[in-house]
């Protein structure tokens, strides 16, 4: 395949010498933003919203959610052998934590208030 493109902004495409496609990049294809003019004076609405999503405000955290992702293990016991002076205070190991359900987030839902990207 070919492409040829000219001084004047036309193109030609060709596949195995045969021609494809033959015109204009300004006028056939949408490449060149729309001129505007941005007015200086123009400033954001003090109610502007600019963000999309928002936290849902009716959302909250389950009394039953578990924050503790390690747990001490009840089951261990002090080894016979410890010694607090010269191995320090003892404290229990730490396993995984059965009912962890992991990090609590709100649920995110759309903003009715959003009104879109401020230029």
């Amino acid at each position: 395949y070919r492409l040829v493109v000219k001084p004047d902004n036309t193109v030609l495409v060709e596949i195995d010498e045969e021609k494809i496609y033959e015109g204009s990049l300004k006028e056939d294809w949408e490449m060149l933003a729309a001129k505007e003019i941005s007015d200086p004076d123009d400033k954001k609405p003090s109610d502007w919203v600019d963000d999309s999503m928002m936290d849902d405000p009716e959302d909250k955290k389950p009394a039953e959610w578990v924050e503790e992702k390690r747990m001490a293990d009840t089951d261990a016991k002090k080894p016979d052998d410890w010694d607090d002076e010269e191995d320090g205070e003892w404290e229990a190991p730490t396993k995984d934590n059965p009912e962890y359900k992991g990090d609590w987030y709100v649920k995110r839902i759309s903003n009715p208030g959003y009104k879109g990207f401020w230029e």
